[in-house]
């Protein structure tokens, strides 16, 4: 008895009750293509942000390439020279022309606000700010490393 009551099918009463078969998936709704548009025009945009940058700040790689370039084959009055001119073409770079025309004290105290304690160009040695005005001018390896660093450093983070 037990053999023939489960071949029968059970019929439930009320199949209007019973849930649909699964909705498949494809093709999605059509808001779908909108959020999917949306995130891809946000990723083109900042792709092209960040390359619009890149050249942007292609001065500063420029000045970096230089000042290594050049920081063994100087003197250490040319070294300082090269260090202000590119603080000055940075500062042109950016449209900063009346502080780039500014004499070397007040343009070094207003670069200073900028960085931060510890690697401002105030806590170099003193002939940094009137070394391209002395025609002799001794520097040790370390001070000389400390104002080309701190002139990269000046140059990789300044503000436009």
């Amino acid at each position: 008895m037990a053999t023939s009551h489960m071949n029968q099918t059970l019929e439930l009463p009320h199949k209007a009750y019973l849930l649909p078969e699964a909705i498949p998936m494809w093709p999605p709704a059509w808001w779908t293509w909108l959020v999917l548009l949306a995130f891809i025009l946000f990723i083109g945009l900042m792709v092209f942000g960040l390359l619009r940058r890149h050249q942007k700040r292609g001065y500063r790689r420029e000045a970096l390439t230089q000042l290594n370039q050049a920081q063994m084959s100087l003197s250490n009055r040319d070294t300082i020279v090269l260090c202000h001119e590119l603080i000055r073409r940075c500062l042109i770079t950016e449209n900063k022309m009346d502080l780039a025309s500014q004499p070397a004290p007040k343009l070094i105290e207003h670069i200073d606000q900028q960085l931060k304690e510890g690697k401002r160009f105030a806590d170099l040695d003193p002939s940094f700010i009137d070394g391209p005005y002395r025609p002799h001018l001794e520097l040790s390896q370390a001070q000389r490393n400390a104002i080309i660093q701190t002139t990269q450093d000046w140059i990789r983070k300044h503000h436009a």
